[in-house]
């Protein structure tokens, strides 16, 4: 499908074959990439989706800093779009900071079964 596209127009959907299947399931996304005519390695497939997810949440961290930096427009003043792109960024920093939360409360809870294991003094 995608032999005669150029190099950059099969690394375009190889990303948006990662964003689809949010950074981490790379074997389905391997399987998508070969039944697209897309021949890569799964290791260099699995490397790049880390670095892309890294790439976009830089970029979208950016975005937010920017946004609060400036005013936001009054909330009647919002177009549709402004309104769900508004929605859509604070979703995303709220799954963040939920994500965040839950690995910090499994790294507490590992700490706790230490120090019962060891009963510090």
């Amino acid at each position: 499908m995608l032999s005669g596209k150029s190099k950059t127009e099969q690394v375009d959907v190889i990303k948006q074959l990662i964003r689809q299947n949010n950074y981490k399931d790379t074997d389905l996304t391997f399987k998508q990439c070969l039944h697209m005519g897309v021949s890569v390695n799964l290791h260099s497939l699995s490397r790049f989706a880390e670095k892309l997810e890294l790439l976009d949440r830089a970029e979208r961290n950016k975005q937010v800093n920017q946004n609060k930096k400036t005013s936001p427009p009054a909330m009647h003043s919002m177009s549709y779009m402004q309104v769900k792109q508004r929605e859509t960024e604070i979703t995303f920093e709220l799954g963040e900071l939920k994500i965040r939360e839950n690995k910090l409360l499994e790294e507490l809870n590992g700490l706790s079964k230490m120090l019962d294991l060891k009963q510090f003094n």
